[in-house]
Formats: C-alpha cells, structure tokens, sequence
C-alpha cells in the first residue's frame, strides 16, 4: 500500500446546464493534476451540471457509468489517476429518481459512486426538491487504502464519518457547494471531523456565482490533528496540489487508541434517539 499520496483540488466555477464544458474542464484538470505528479484529482460538487441546474437535473442528470464517466474514465487510465468528481446522477429504471451525486474513477475505471445522504433543503437550499437522499455510506479499496467519500453538508453529521472511520477509512475526499459567508464554520466542521476520527481530510470546494448563489472556495487539506495544512484561494478559482503520508493517521491511531475507547452502547442509544426523534 502507498502511504505517500499527492491530492489536486480543482476549485473550479462551472458553468450552469453546460455539461459539455464542465466536462473539457474536468479532463484539462486531470491534465494538470498528471503534469503536477498528482494521485487523485478532485473536482466540486455537481460539478458536471452545475450546484444550481435545478429542473435541468431532470434531463441533465447521467448515470454511473454513463458518457461523461466513460470520457473521464479512460483519462483516469491514461494518466494513472484516481478523479472524483460532482454530479446529477439518474437511476436506471424505476424508481427513475435523481440523486446528488459523485463518481469515483480509477486507473481501472468506475470504482463506484456515493449519493449525497444529507441534502440541503431549507432556506435558501432547495435540493430535497430535486433529489433523492442516498442511503449507503461505502468505503473504497484502493491502492492507498481505504477511502471515504461525502459531499458538503454530510461533513455536518460526526456520525457519518465515524462510521467511514470505523469501517476503516483513513482518507476522507469531501467536495462541496459550500456558500459565501461560511469560511470559518466550514473550516471548523472539517477539523474537528478529522481530528475525532484521526483522519486526513481534502475539501474540495466550488466557486463564483450562480443565480443568486455565490461561493467561497477555500479548499483545503487537513490532517489527522485537525490542521489545515494546505488552502487554496478565496473567491476564484484555484488549482491545489499537496503531498500527503497516510502513515500519520496509522501510528497516530496505534498511539492514541482512539478506537479502541469508543463504546458501542452509546451508538445504538444514539440510534435509538435519533429514531424517536422523528
């Protein structure tokens, strides 16, 4: 397993409904994240139609694999690189649901994909509107090891990263719409998610305007300690690239024995209130 990897952030301002764009964009970041020595590139969140495409999704949205991960995936193999990045993804066949999405691609082709679990549906987010919630958190076998995925408001809920991390995860890839005005909330949330699960984190963030959203960028890496150690611009676009070692989080782990103090009962009570809650 390789313990050194380089990530790229591709803080990019798609363009609303332009699929075609957004996509030449992705590869000529692919581009860059191979000249840049990079393992895995990773583009924002509903990059590919743009965060606001709104009732576009509904003819816009692909599936996983579809035409725009066969392009993007024989780019993975060309280049050795793993990509992640934001889409509208549609089911095949019924329910015929759309879902905020991600594809994860490999060397080797689609690794697979996660849908969004948490979506943001109150003032001024609309996306329950749109979508439907995912309803699986799964970890990927890579050559790094063990990786996690999620998508902006998911990094919100601790015990969705928990759960990544007890399934053994030690990389956590977040992309992300995160709106102006947030930086430090954001900046907060990504590390203390990283240091409760002793787990390096990389943020990709979107930005520019669209309709009356605007967005912040500031991607970042943050490690197993909860530092950022790596950030990218505000309010433009940006092209991140920095070099991690995995091996932190391991011997950070077999110091603290973060895990082995964790006490299951209160897993299962928290699964109980949150029942009761509803």
């Amino acid at each position: 397993m390789k313990s050194k990897l380089t990530i790229a952030l591709a803080q990019l301002a798609p363009e609303v409904g332009n699929t075609e764009t957004n996509l030449t964009r992705a590869i000529e970041a692919a581009d860059k994240a191979k000249a840049a020595g990079a393992d895995i590139l990773m583009l924002p969140e509903l990059h590919l139609q743009g965060y606001r495409a709104d009732e576009l999704f509904a003819e816009l949205a692909e599936t996983i694999p579809g035409p725009s991960t066969d392009r993007l995936g024989e780019v993975a193999k060309k280049h050795n690189l793993h990509i992640v990045m934001g889409m509208g993804r549609r089911s095949e066949g019924f329910p015929d649901l759309c879902y905020n999405s991600l594809c994860f691609l490999g060397p080797e082709g689609v690794i697979g994909w996660y849908d969004k679990i948490h979506l943001g549906t109150f003032h001024p987010y609309i996306e329950g509107v749109y979508f439907a919630p995912g309803r699986s958190a799964p970890v990927f076998d890579t050559r790094f090891g063990k990786v996690a995925l999620q998508i902006c408001y998911d990094a919100s809920f601790p015990e969705l990263t928990r759960l990544y991390a007890m399934r053994g995860a030690v990389l956590n890839l977040v992309i992300s719409a995160g709106p102006s005005g947030d930086c430090e909330g954001w900046a907060n949330t990504l590390r203390q998610r990283a240091s409760e699960n002793v787990m390096w984190t990389a943020y990709c963030n979107t930005v520019g305007k669209q309709k009356d959203f605007s967005f912040f960028g500031g991607s970042k890496i943050v490690n197993p300690f909860g530092q950022i150690v790596a950030e990218a611009k505000f309010d433009e676009e940006d092209f991140l690239v920095a070099t991690i070692d995995l091996e932190q989080s391991f011997h950070t782990r077999r110091h603290w024995m973060t895990f082995r103090d964790v006490q299951p009962w209160l897993l299962s009570e928290l699964a109980e209130a949150s029942a009761n809650a509803r």
